[in-house]
């Protein structure tokens, strides 16, 4: 709920509802009282029925005025937390392997344009498979991985998905053409094993998919880790 529409609550029917109970309030304790105060009451029921009104509206105030802070105090909360976030600041070894990992396998590599742009499940050029293999096969002989957890968490995620996605191509696709030049599919499968060729494309299809979203989570959680600065930052 809002604090606007808490407010219009509040300040709408529940004020005339308090008003009449009031009243009802009022006029009961007449008759529960000693006869003094009563006397005092039904001279002063103006009065008295005024500054309960004042009251409440005092407290429909505060409590209005609580809601819109509790809100305001909440978003704030919020943009510190992404503020911290952003502004904390990577380790030397973190922007170290950060800047490894772009040398081997930046947006503007070639077999990651081929992936992202042109790929297909049925046959691939070999220079592109093996660019992303042996990318992978680096990224996998180091062992200390990242000191930033979330960050760390997002690299295996990209290496386990590029490491899915070499397995699956090199099980169902075999090197053809004239210096083995590519890998495809065997075209005979669509006539002599189509349940196969269907699992095949369906397997390097999702393989490729899963590779492609968890490249992208980790640059962009690296980007969000401020590492992207250190790609102009001196080497130390």
């Amino acid at each position: 709920m809002s604090s606007g529409s808490a407010s219009e609550k509040i300040s709408g029917s529940t004020v005339v509802l308090v008003a009449g109970l009031i009243a009802d309030f009022s006029a009961a304790a007449l008759f529960l009282i000693s006869p003094d105060v009563r006397k005092w009451l039904r001279d002063e029921y103006f009065l008295v029925s005024l500054t309960a009104l004042l009251l409440f509206a005092t407290v429909v105030t505060l409590a209005n005025m609580v809601i819109s802070h509790r809100a305001k105090l909440s978003e704030l909360q919020r943009e510190i937390g992404d503020l911290t976030s952003r502004l904390t600041s990577p380790t030397n070894h973190d922007i170290e392997m950060f800047r490894a990992i772009n040398d081997h396998a930046s947006p503007q590599t070639n077999f990651i344009i081929w992936l992202r742009e042109g790929f297909l499940v049925t046959r691939a050029h070999s220079t592109g498979f093996q660019a992303l293999e042996r990318a992978i096969e680096f990224f996998e002989r180091e062992p200390r991985g990242l000191d930033d957890q979330e960050l760390h968490n997002a690299y295996q995620g990209f290496i386990a998905a590029g490491r899915d996605l070499v397995n699956k191509m090199s099980e169902h696709m075999w090197y053809e053409g004239e210096g083995l030049t590519r890998l495809e599919i065997p075209r005979e499968w669509e006539r002599t094993q189509p349940e196969r060729l269907e699992q095949a494309m369906r397997e390097i299809s999702a393989a490729h998919d899963s590779f492609i979203t968890a490249y992208d989570s980790f640059f962009v959680a690296a980007q969000h880790k401020g590492l992207s600065s250190a790609l102009s930052a001196p080497s130390s």
